[in-house]
Order: C-alpha cells, then structure tokens, then sequence
C-alpha cells in the first residue's frame, strides 16, 4: 500500500518524501521498510503511532519534570494544557528496534472519552500519553529551523489527523459508509469505485480550485451542490447556447 501510495507521485517530487502513520504501523516489518526506503536520490522521513508498554511508562515516569515543554498547535502557538518531551534515551525498549530511530512523548489533560480506558498510571498522573516514533536526525529536517525539537516532530505528525477527519469522511461520502453486498467480489467493486470517486474529487479541488479559498478543501457534499449539481438548463437562443442557472440558487455569483 505505501509503495502504491508514493507511486502516485509524480516523479520530480518522489525525492524529498515525508510519509506519517499511525499507530496500526508501529510493526518491525513497515519501521524497517521505511528505514530501507531512503537512496542517495531520495529523502524518506516518516513519524509514527506507538502503542505505548508498561516498559515505555517506565520511561516516561523516569522524564524530569524540567523536560516537560508545552506542546504547540498547528499555528505554532503554545498550549497550557498540552506537553512533550523526547524520551529516546530512556526507551529501554529501544534495542530491540533498528538505530537511528527517536522517540516523543505526548501528554495531554484526558477528555471524558478518554477515562474509561486510562491506565493505572495514567489515572494516578492525571495525564493521558502518546508516544510517537520518528526517523527525524538530532540535527532536524535540513533548511527547516526548529525541526529537530520534540514539539515540531509531535505538531508535525499529529497534522496526519486530516486523514480521519477529510479521508475517512470523504470516503464514507462516496459510498463506503455500507457496505452494498454480502458477496465479496461486489464489495470489492464497491470498494474500488468509491476509492477512485475519492481520487477524483481530490484531483478535481487541487486542479480546479487550487486557487478558490472557499472550495480547496471541500468536501464532496459541498462540490456537488456548489459545482456538480447546478440548477440550470442549456438553451439554444440566436444560434447560441446558453446556460441559464436559478436566480435562487446559494453558490450564484451575481452578475
């Protein structure tokens, strides 16, 4: 799948690549993949999702309390309730992983959500962590200023959360919210139907509204009603053809 995914790139941008996981790819095999992947041609960096042991509580229990820094939004403003610290050097599950990885620990206030499946630890903290796994060097992303500080790597792989909240919701648009067949071979179809639906309409906004504040980044309910499904009807007047829209319609543009 990740080599199907960079595959789509077009080639001139294959050199510089940044690719973020989450949890479901903490496993030797894609770590070491990714670790491989790197040539004198190509940068592949990558953060992942960890799923936190007792040993990696350990480690986080062992951080001073002066290593703790607040965590930062996406914007780069700090948040009170937020804080991150690198614990690589405490990681004693670390030998048993390929060199030249770091770890980043995530402490956040839990939400309700969050408390019926804290740990002990957690409950006696207060706090709910997060770790994330990087191969981003000690010495950051070359030419990016900061990269190599625990906040950058933990605001920069949390950003991946687009894919829940645009991919899954895009997805579950084109169909893939139900399943239609109990037959597999047509829910495969399905499947793979709705996965193109999903490319075109990602191709459509950064092709077509690239430079449309308002559609760049809408979602496929918002195209078909703002651009697919107009109100209107072709007509032929004086060996013309025109296209008459609803005064009425919302995504008119007065003339």
């Amino acid at each position: 799948m990740l080599a199907a995914a960079i595959g789509q790139v077009p080639a001139r941008f294959r050199a510089k690549i940044l690719v973020r996981v989450d949890g479901a790819g903490a496993s030797h095999d894609l770590i070491k993949h990714l670790l491989s992947m790197p040539s004198p041609r190509r940068i592949l960096l990558f953060t992942c999702g960890w799923m936190i042991t007792a040993a990696d509580e350990d480690a986080i229990r062992n951080v001073p309390a002066g290593a703790w820094k607040p965590g930062t939004g996406q914007d780069g403003t700090a948040e009170g309730d937020k804080d991150v610290a690198e614990i690589t050097g405490l990681m004693t599950r670390a030998g048993n992983w390929p060199g030249g990885l770091r770890w980043v620990a995530r402490r956040v206030k839990p939400s309700r959500r969050h408390l019926r499946n804290l740990t002990d630890y957690e409950k006696k903290t207060g706090w709910k962590y997060s770790t994330t796994c990087t191969n981003i060097p000690d010495a950051g992303v070359a030419g990016v200023p900061g990269s190599h500080h625990p906040q950058y790597i933990d605001v920069l792989h949390r950003e991946h959360a687009v894919v829940e909240t645009e991919g899954v919701r895009t997805a579950k648009s084109m169909g893939l919210r139900n399943l239609p067949s109990k037959t597999w071979q047509v829910n495969c179809g399905s499947v793979l139907a709705a996965n193109i639906a999903a490319d075109l309409a990602a191709w459509n906004r950064l092709l077509g509204f690239h430079d449309c504040q308002d559609l760049e980044e809408a979602d496929p309910d918002t195209l078909r009603g703002r651009v697919r499904h107009l109100p209107a009807r072709l007509v032929h007047h004086a060996r013309q053809r025109i296209l008459k829209i609803s005064l009425d319609w919302p995504g008119r543009t007065p003339s």
